[in-house]
């Protein structure tokens, strides 16, 4: 279909997008509590990044998808670090608490109102189209495209 190869890690790809100060704050207060969830943010911001480009998604969609990516995991800001940083399984309690990481996130990026466009990505980052995912359970009957025009996506 697409002839291109494309090294989809490649982070000299990925573009920042000029990310507004209050998100880049968020970052670096992320990098300071857990440098590995930074990394990860980064990482899944540049995969996000090179796919966009790989499908040839418009320019409004890409910057929107990968500033979502680099925002997925701003609620871990507000897990414990013993939880957050445990190198071992979690408990169940643990994984709990764990998991309330998507709606923190949620309500982080509502609170601010240059946040507020990527809530949705804090928040769907960890439902599954079967419907086993979490915070909401959310099939892929229900689940939404979210769109930086908050309306029916044309992005591709």
């Amino acid at each position: 279909m697409f002839k291109q190869d494309i090294e989809f890690y490649d982070p000299t790809n990925l573009k920042s997008y000029n990310l507004e100060q209050t998100m880049r704050y968020q970052l670096n207060m992320l990098e300071n509590l857990d440098p590995f969830t930074k990394q990860h943010s980064e990482n899944v911001a540049n995969l996000t990044c090179r796919m966009c480009e790989y499908l040839h998604a418009k320019k409004m969609f890409t910057i929107h998808a990968t500033i979502c990516a680099y925002l997925h995991d701003i609620g871990k800001l507000f897990i414990p670090s013993q939880i957050l940083q445990k190198p071992d399984r979690l408990t169940d309690e643990e994984y709990e608490v764990m998991k309330t990481h998507t709606t923190i996130g949620y309500n982080i990026c509502m609170k601010d109102l240059k946040l507020r466009p990527y809530a949705g990505g804090a928040l769907y980052h960890h439902e599954c189209l079967d419907g086993s995912g979490y915070p909401n359970r959310i099939d892929q009957k229900r689940y939404p495209i979210l769109c930086p025009n908050n309306s029916y996506c044309r992005c591709f």
